[in-house]
């Protein structure tokens, strides 16, 4: 028998994780391979991981050093922990070693396809880290005025990196990743911003402490409008594009992490879920590969690439499509090896598969 579902979502909603297992919460991203939640756990020198199905918390690898911005790449979990990058497998959580920088205090972190990006929060500098070497060094030696930088995100349709920081009406700033220029994109009515993360069209969203809300601006750091309110010190954020979910890091009183969603109010027909019978082959890809379906009725179809970041690559098709079977030819080129994730969606639902990239 069908059954309809609403996703409510006209106010935005918040779930409270179960909060025993957390002390000071700091930073938080979506494990697109494994469906889960990570939290860089700061006081309790540990990562714990959220089951994004049951809401389950469990420890996924200690972490010493007061553990705060993390950052997935590929199979390997990056971790800032005080002066060093500690490395995890993500899969195992075995330990894959530390990066030691003699940094003062690293706290943001993102990446590209080639560097790891940190922010000295004390030091007011930001690290560029070879991914593939390990070696590192000073990228941005100061990063200007009085304010500390503190979360970080890669723009890479901008060759930039922007980050948020500390104190009174602070600015929000661009790092250009070719030359370490750090120039002044707005300067906020914000107070002590913490974390930036962006949806897949481009929004951008900003914590801060004071006010203990997150504000989202548009791409071109336009029309400020506050979306979360009631936070205790929100610190790093993440925005899960195949969810349109946005993670919370509590590390004040609340003490816990909170889920808010900015998706469509959509009714679904649960019959129809899964349905288009999406499969990708080959996979792994090496160079070309066949994208099947089948729509159950005319109208829209979008389907999109996405990286184990969340980050959107590429748009394969939006247009609307006939009733019936369906077949698109793939082509990688262009493309790094390494996992990613096809969507596909219409008016009745979304599927989601995960594909791997070879050389």
């Amino acid at each position: 028998m069908k059954k309809l579902f609403t996703i409510i979502s006209a106010v935005l909603f918040s779930l409270a994780a179960f909060s025993q297992a957390y002390n000071s919460p700091e930073s938080i991203e979506y494990d697109y391979v494994n469906n889960r939640w990570l939290i860089a756990n700061n006081n309790g020198n540990n990562i714990l991981a959220r089951n994004s199905a049951t809401g389950a918390v469990t420890v996924f690898a200690p972490c010493s050093g007061g553990p705060h911005g993390i950052e997935i790449v590929n199979d390997t979990l990056y971790v800032n922990a005080g002066g060093s990058i500690k490395l995890f497998n993500l899969n195992t959580a075995a330990s894959l070693g530390t990066i030691a920088m003699g940094a003062t205090f690293l706290n943001g972190l993102t990446h590209d396809n080639t560097y790891l990006y940190s922010t000295d929060f004390s030091a007011k500098k930001i690290y560029r880290i070879n991914i593939a070497t390990r070696a590192f060094s000073v990228f941005v030696t100061a990063t200007g005025g009085t304010s500390s930088p503190n979360g970080i995100i890669y723009d890479g349709a901008n060759n930039r990196c922007v980050f948020v920081g500390w104190g009174a009406s602070a600015p929000i700033k661009a790092m250009d990743i070719t030359t370490g220029a750090v120039t002044t994109i707005i300067t906020s009515t914000l107070g002590n911003c913490d974390g930036i993360t962006r949806d897949a069209t481009g929004n951008y969203f900003i914590s801060s402490w004071t006010g203990n809300k997150i504000t989202r601006y548009t791409s071109t750091f336009t029309s400020p409008t506050t979306v979360v309110t009631g936070l205790s010190s929100p610190a790093e954020i993440f925005y899960n594009v195949l969810t349109d979910t946005l993670g919370n890091t509590n590390s004040g009183t609340l003490n816990n992490t909170t889920y808010h969603y900015f998706g469509s109010v959509t009714s679904v027909d649960e019959s129809l879920i899964g349905s288009f019978h999406f499969s990708v082959s080959p996979n792994p890809i090496a160079k070309t590969a066949e994208l099947k379906y089948e729509t159950q009725e005319q109208g829209s179809v979008r389907i999109e690439l996405f990286d184990v970041k969340g980050q959107l690559i590429k748009t394969i098709i939006n247009e609307t499509q006939s009733k019936g079977s369906h077949v698109i030819i793939f082509d990688r080129s262009m493309l790094s090896a390494g996992n990613y994730f096809f969507t596909i969606s219409n008016s009745l639902g979304t599927e989601t598969k995960k594909v791997v990239i070879v050389e």
